[in-house]
Parts: C-alpha cells; structure tokens; sequence
C-alpha cells in the first residue's frame, strides 16, 4: 500500500469562532444523498473536545462546500464520563441513524485524565446534531483494562454474527503517555450497546514505541487491513493485516505515511480514517499537535 498526500484540508483557523484550536480525528461518512461529510474533533475555550462536520465535494475532497457553525455535540454534564469533552472514533449507519461511538475524557485526582467509551446517535443521517445514546460509558477501566481506554473503531455485523470494536488500552499506569503502554485490543457485542472485552493485544508494541491507538479497519481486495497510529518519538501511520483462518493481525508496515516537510504535519502524521469515494481510497489524517494544525488528505493506492 502507498499513500500520496493531496495536501491539508482544514484547520481550526478557518473555522467560526467557537472552534478555538484543532482539527482532529477527522471520520468521513457518505451520506444517504450521496453528500461526503467529515465529523471531525474541535475544541473550545476551555480546551473541552467537541463534534463538529464538514461537507466536501466528493469529486475533489479538497473543496469544502459547509461547514458547522455550532457543535454536533458537547462535553457531558459535570461529573459524566465525558464532562471534559470528547473525541470521536468511529461512525456508521444502523438503519436510518448514524451511530458515534467515541472516547469521552474526565479528571482524575493524580493522573491527568481518564477516559472511557460511549455511544451517540442521531435520528437520521440527514441530522446535523448527536444526542447521547446513555449517560454513562459503554467500557470504562474494567478487569482487561484497569488504566484507561481509547478510540474506538466498531464493525457492525453483516448477518448475525457478533458486533467487534478495536480500541487502544494501557497496560501499565503511569503519569506521561510513554509509561502508560498503550496497545490495541478489542470487544464482541451481540447489539453495538452491550460490549464484552476480551483482554487480547490485537496489535502490540514493537521495539521504540510507547503508543498505538485509533485503529480503523477497511477491506482491500477481500483482505480486512487496519490502520493505526503508531507513538515514537515523531507519530506515524502503521498498517497490519487479518490473516486467514488464524484470526491474527500480522504488521505489514510501520511507515505507511509519516511527517513531512510541509509545516503543519511536519511532526506528526496521526489518527487516519479511510473512505472509498467513486473508486478512489482516500485516507484523511492528522498533523502536528493531535490536530492542532488541521487535518489533511492522501491517496492510497495498492
């Protein structure tokens, strides 16, 4: 697989003014109307994370044709699990509606943060605002994940076989981010609400990293291959694939896409998501800062 960059297509910069720094996680849908939409992660203020859209020309994904002027969705009531805001994994239709699965954040006393899983939906997919599906977290820290847990990419069953969703989990505690082992891991759900963690390393570290996270799963030629971001010193994009008949994800890449000489991802490639428009595999990423410089657009070809 090989990614050509096509260039940046949005920062914080050029939005309205409540999106105060970042464009991140960006999560590209194609709408019922055949519009192509991109939920993206944006923050206030405050520094609290929250769901914002874009619409481009599915013709050229480089063209912004609307932009949200007020939040998608916001930060949780005080004391939630998302009460510091949030950042999204994974959209999908289910019927009508859009379902987001995504990671909400909260303080804790010692560490800076902890996060946990949760579910959002909207009526339909010509809606612009999500409603929490639930108060509470669908995972939190749990037997198989007692540190903190991390966005989430679901796979909705195509007949009756099980929901499955990959999502990043620490195994060790610590108080920075290369202490905290981040790996990716996975659970089994019979209705995409009521999930069952399995405590498997689907993809562990490899020698000089300390993170993987955000995987997100496409099919390639009959293969089911995943994305991920991969923590060294510099993020880059990694790539694994599903073998047959083992159920293993084998690493076929460790550098799939990584910084550049362009300004804003100069330090970081991060968080890609994968959508195919019109026969064309078009993967949008992060830059520099989780976001904070935008996010951008590449090519993958085989």
């Amino acid at each position: 697989m090989r990614a050509t960059r096509l260039g940046r297509v949005f920062c914080a910069d050029d939005g309205p003014a409540w999106m105060v720094s970042h464009a991140a996680y960006p999560t590209p849908v194609l709408l019922a109307d055949g519009g192509l939409r991109v939920f993206f992660n944006t923050r206030d203020a405050d520094n609290r994370g929250c769901l914002a859209w874009i619409d481009l020309d599915r013709r050229d994904p480089r063209r912004v044709l609307a932009l949200s002027e007020t939040p998608a969705l916001t930060y949780g009531a005080f004391g939630a699990f998302d009460d510091r805001g949030l950042s999204n994994g994974s959209i999908h239709h289910v019927g009508k509606a859009l379902w987001l699965y995504y990671m909400g954040w909260t303080k804790a006393a010692e560490v800076p943060f902890r996060n946990s899983i949760g579910l959002a939906v909207t009526r339909d997919d010509t809606a612009t605002k999500f409603e929490r599906r639930f108060e509470g977290p669908l995972i939190g820290c749990n037997r198989y994940d007692p540190f903190t847990v991390s966005y989430p990419f679901v796979i909705p069953p195509a007949d009756d076989g099980p929901w499955r969703m990959y999502y990043g989990s620490s195994r060790a505690g610590g108080a920075n981010e290369e202490a905290m082992q981040h790996v990716i891991t996975e659970a089994v759900s019979s209705d995409g609400i009521d999930w069952r963690p399995t405590g498997r390393d689907v993809i562990g570290l490899a020698p000089g990293e300390f993170g993987l996270s955000r995987p997100w799963c496409m099919n390639v030629a009959g293969q089911a291959q995943m994305l991920f971001s991969i923590r060294r010193a510099l993020y880059r994009i990694g790539m694994a694939a599903l073998e047959a008949g083992s159920g293993a994800w084998r690493r076929t890449c460790g550098d799939l896409l990584g910084p550049s000489n362009d300004a804003w991802d100069s330090e970081a490639t991060c968080y890609p998501a994968v959508i195919e428009v019109d026969g064309t595999r078009y993967m949008f990423y992060c830059g520099n800062g989780y976001g904070r410089t935008g996010f951008g657009l590449a090519i993958l070809e085989d």
